[in-house]
C-alpha cells in the first residue's frame, strides 16, 4: 500500500493471489475478498497481479482463476490497474542444482522462445503504477523483460558457469499436475503474445533485464557450486 506524502492518506494498494496453496477456487476466493475489501475501505486505486494470456481462454487453470478475478475486479467499479506477469527468470531456480550438474530441463524445444519476466522488474513496473496511477487506470498490462529460447538460456548459463549445460526437453507426458501440463501444453503452443519492444519502449524508465544479466547476478557468485 501507498501513501500521500503530503497528507499520510492511503492512495493505493498492490495484491496478488495464488492457487498453489489450497487450489483455484481457494484463489477466486481469495480475489473476491480482496475486491470486497477494497471497495469496503474505498482504495483509490487497487493494483491487481495477475498473469499474462489470462483473458485469453487459455484453459490454464490458474490462468483461468485469475481471469475470473479479473473480470469481477472490472465490474466492481474500483479505480483499478492490471499487471500481468509472463513466466519468471526465478523458476529456473527450481532446477538449480540440475543446472549446476550441467542441464537444463524445461517442457519446451530448444528453439522455442519462451517470454519470461524479472521479478525486479515487476515490482519497478508496480511500483511506477502506484505512484503515478492515473495513466494506468482501468489498463490491464502484460509485462516480460525477455524472451529466449532452452538452447540460449543453456548457453548463458554455459558463459555464466564457465562449464557446458545443455539443455534437456522434459516429456510434457511426464507432468502429473493437471495445471501444469495445461500451462506447458499452452507454452509449447501459442505461448504469450507480448510486444516486448513495445512495452521497453513505452516505459524506458525501466531498466528492463535481459536473462543474460539475470543469469549473470543469479549464478555468479562466490557461494555458487563448484
Amino acid at each position: 500500500m501507498t501513501t500521500s506524502p503530503a497528507s499520510g492518506r492511503r492512495c493505493a494498494a498492490f495484491a496478488l493471489t495464488t492457487p498453489f496453496e489450497a487450489g483455484v477456487d481457494a484463489e477466486v476466493a481469495q480475489g473476491r475478498a480482496i475486491v470486497a475489501a477494497a471497495a469496503d475501505r474505498k482504495i483509490p486505486h487497487l493494483v491487481f497481479s495477475s498473469v499474462a494470456a489470462a483473458n485469453q481462454h487459455t484453459g490454464v487453470p490458474h490462468f483461468d482463476s485469475k481471469a475470473i478475478i479479473e473480470k469481477e475486479l472490472a465490474a466492481s467499479g474500483l479505480p483499478y490497474t492490471i499487471t500481468a506477469p509472463t513466466y519468471f527468470f526465478d523458476n529456473a531456480l527450481g532446477g538449480r542444482d540440475r543446472i549446476y550438474d550441467g542441464i537444463l530441463d524445461l517442457p519446451l524445444p530448444p528453439d522455442h522462445p519462451l517470454q519470461q519476466l524479472a521479478r525486479p522488474d515487476l515490482g519497478a513496473f508496480t511500483a511506477k503504477v502506484l505512484l503515478n496511477p492515473a495513466p494506468y487506470v482501468g489498463q490491464r498490462i502484460e509485462l516480460a523483460s525477455d524472451a529466449v529460447t532452452p538452447a540460449q538460456m543453456a548457453e548463458t548459463l554455459s558463459t555464466v558457469l564457465g562449464r557446458p549445460v545443455r539443455p534437456e526437453r522434459t516429456p510434457l507426458e511426464s507432468i502429473a499436475n493437471p495445471d501444469m501440463h495445461a500451462m506447458w501444453t499452452f507454452l509449447n503452443g501459442p505461448g504469450y503474445q507480448l510486444d516486448i519492444a513495445a512495452l521497453a519502449a513505452a516505459n524506458q524508465d525501466i531498466g528492463w533485464t535481459s536473462f543474460a544479466d539475470w543469469a549473470q547476478i543469479t549464478f555468479d557468485s562466490p557461494s555458487r557450486r563448484l
